[in-house]
């Protein structure tokens, strides 16, 4: 059975049932549906690689059924698994990825002890497809390796292609597997274990595979529940050299056209292991769907075959856009070409459980080397009690605030490696900084924001920076630039100075002023995604509590634009009110920032504002008060109205909340009043709080001499 496409038809075929059988799945055990819809459509030049591998697969099959091809010699493919954790059961075992390793050179060499189960109508085809994996043994600067790195970030939680940005190896010399904890969904529906870059498509970094840690291998920490057989890789890897879902375009044959023909079509994704289901009945010859298939969504124990027809996608692959992949100069270059394991020199690498601690807490630290048998081990806390250890898991303790370094030593045999983290733990202060019922932070001076922690997963040039001439008022503001360098995932956080909420008059409330444009979508993409939270943690950051939450649309606060956003007017800001009540009895709390990239626009932030009560039943009506001129270069006039007689207190404070000046606290008649503040009355230009108080209302505004 074959259709005949021209390629331009063939290729709007191709997104059509793509997206079409995405959506109707019932769950999304393989996201590479959505991920290669979204390459496809920002590159659809892409699509040439992959009419190359189908053509060459449809001569091969012509070949090999005129009996002018002999049988494949076997294929070594190098393989390197970038595990990305944050030191738990997602950190998984040597052990665990050499059992993933027999799973799929068995699956892929038909020695599997399964095969047994394919039925008789399926035997004839099914294939042994002669590929085996091996983990690589040198790494791109030609040292000795494991073929396993690791590290430690938060993308492992609903990871997605921003993983790859944290580490890759050139994807024309290794098979990149990057093994998460949990994986977006990206418009499926349910639990997405894995997705894989098609040969050609999403190129460079971004070509190789994410699968869940608990789908590796057969032991250890494999979640039984979602397979526990090692199948979720072995269906990635089809997908990885050329294979498509056997339920793509329903019973419509798909391939741009070209269909495997003996693999029958199938009308929706199978899930179970019912042997009886026929899907398509308009198929000649009329089969049974392949449950057996490793690329339907069957259980993983139903699964144990390729066909002959998916080998010649295999055979087209490995000798077109991956032949260099193979190559025999590649397995030398790679140490996979069949020489015995060599033992390697250990990378130091470690963690801690947490980075922010209070002062005086125990820190717990894990040694988490790799690439070999550690003999020996040498920890350095400078700064730490004890300042020295040679145990696996140390636990330190830091009795002085501020940033602490963290040295580690490893030793074997082979050779010594050592691992510094400058500022590594943040110990917080016992005593907080701010102990006054206000506080604002406007981003004016030059060092504004020393207090102020930033801190920058994956230590990327991008992260907060203060900049100049940008400001809902003043000249300056934080940004995060998410327009360009900014990578997809990256997480930034700027944290404020610790604050004594118990000196706040209750209720306490935080005003902060945002802006930010989202970044439009397409037809060939989604609009972006870009986040901002607000956070509270009351024990120095071991943990958060989100206070404020917005993404994409929502945060945004002018009309999506492609180019780099700039605010321009006070108009295109918005001010974020959070009510902070129940943490008025907290004497230590820190406020974080905090920015996921979706590679969208930039995100401003300005003006932050924590103040008591603006009270609802005020003797001042906040419409009948007014400061002007602010800024001013001399003199500000104040003018109010009040609805009766009143005791009334204007001051100024400095930025510490330190009063500077009392204006005035006296009783004042029912009616119209302004009151002057004059520049010379202050201690110096600058930024100062103006503090309107009466018996049941209290009226904050920033003032600014300059």
């Amino acid at each position: 059975m074959h259709i005949s496409f021209t390629r331009i038809t063939a290729l709007a075929f191709f997104v059509f049932v793509i997206l079409n059988t995405a959506t109707a799945q019932q769950v999304n055990r393989c996201a590479t549906d959505e991920k290669v819809t979204k390459h496809l459509l920002n590159n659809p030049a892409a699509a040439q690689n992959f009419f190359s591998i189908l053509e060459n697969a449809r001569t091969i099959k012509e070949e090999r059924e005129a009996g002018l091809r002999g049988g494949s010699p076997m294929r070594y493919i190098p393989v390197v698994f970038h595990v990305i954790h944050e030191g738990g059961t997602e950190n998984i075992s040597k052990a665990q990825i050499e059992d993933q390793i027999r799973v799929l050179n068995e699956d892929y060499t038909r020695t599997n002890a399964d095969t047994i189960n394919t039925r008789d109508v399926f035997k004839p085809v099914a294939a042994n497809s002669n590929i085996n994996f091996r983990l690589a043994q040198i790494d791109p600067d030609g040292n000795c390796t494991e073929g396993i790195t690791r590290t430690f970030s938060a993308s492992t939680s609903n990871a997605g292609d921003n993983v790859k940005g944290l580490i890759w190896w050139d994807n024309t010399k290794y098979l990149n597997i990057w093994v998460v904890r949990t994986i977006e969904s990206d418009g499926g529906q349910g639990v997405t274990l894995g997705f894989s870059s098609l040969p050609g498509f999403g190129g460079g970094a971004n070509d190789g595979i994410v699968v869940r840690a608990d789908c590796i291998g057969t032991i250890e920490n494999v979640n039984q529940q979602l397979g526990g057989t090692g199948r979720t890789l072995t269906h990635e890897i089809g997908h990885y050299l050329g294979l498509i879902h056997p339920f793509q375009g329903g019973c419509i044959p798909t391939f741009f056209g070209e269909t495997i023909e003996d693999t029958p079509p199938v009308a929706n994704p199978n899930f179970g292991c019912d042997s009886t289901v026929n899907s398509c009945t308009n198929d000649n010859p009329d089969m049974p769907d392949m449950i057996e298939n490793f690329m339907d969504y069957t259980n993983d124990e139903c699964m144990n075959m390729f066909t002959l027809g998916q080998k010649d996608v295999f055979d087209a692959t490995l000798s077109g856009n991956r032949e260099e992949l193979v190559s025999p100069a590649n397995l030398i270059a790679t140490g996979t070409g069949g020489t015995p394991a060599v033992a390697c020199a250990p990378v130091a690498d470690f963690y801690a459980e947490n980075t922010m601690v209070c002062e005086g807490d125990l820190v717990g630290f894990e040694d988490n080397s790799y690439n070999g048998t550690i003999d020996t081990r040498a920890w350095s806390f400078p700064t730490g009690s004890p300042t020295t250890s040679v145990s696996a898991s140390p636990n330190v303790q830091f009795d002085t605030p501020g940033f602490h370094n963290v040295s580690l030593t490893v030793t074997n045999t082979q050779g010594t490696d050592s691992k510094t983290v400058n500022s590594y733990i943040y110990v917080s202060p016992e005593n907080a900084t701010i102990n006054n019922w206000q506080f604002f932070e406007g981003f004016e001076g030059d060092n504004s924001n020393n207090e102020w922690l930033i801190f920058n997963e994956g230590n990327v040039t991008t992260t907060w920076q203060q900049v100049s001439n940008v400001a809902y008022s003043g000249s300056k503001c934080m940004k995060i630039s998410n327009n360009s360098g900014n990578t997809s995932g990256a997480i930034d956080a700027l944290i404020m100075p610790s604050i004594n909420f118990t000196a706040i008059t209750s209720p306490a409330t935080l005003r902060f002023k945002v802006a930010n444009a989202q970044r439009p979508g397409t037809q060939f993409s989604d609009a972006s995604e870009d986040r901002l939270k607000m956070m509270i943690s009351t024990n120095c950051g071991k943990t958060w509590q989100t206070r404020w939450n917005k993404a994409g649309a929502d945060l945004a606060t002018v009309s999506a634009t492609s180019s780099a956003f700039t605010p321009t007017s006070q108009t295109q800001w918005e001010e974020i009110t959070v009510n902070l009540n129940s943490f008025a009895a907290q004497d230590n709390v820190l406020i974080k920032f905090e920015a996921t990239s979706d590679e969208g626009n930039n995100i401003y932030i300005d003006d932050i504002n924590l103040t008591g009560p603006v009270g609802i039943e005020e003797a001042i009506s906040e419409n009948d008060f007014s400061v002007f001129p602010n800024p001013s270069d001399n003199t500000i006039f104040v003018n109010f109205n009040l609805n009766n007689d009143e005791v009334v207190e204007l001051s100024v404070n400095d930025l510490t909340g330190k009063t500077v000046r009392t204006i005035i606290n006296s009783k004042l008649n029912k009616g119209a009043h302004t009151l002057v503040i004059n520049k010379n009355e202050l201690n110096a230009s600058g930024i100062y709080f103006l503090n309107l108080k009466t018996n049941n209302s209290i009226i904050v505004r920033k003032i600014l001499f300059f």
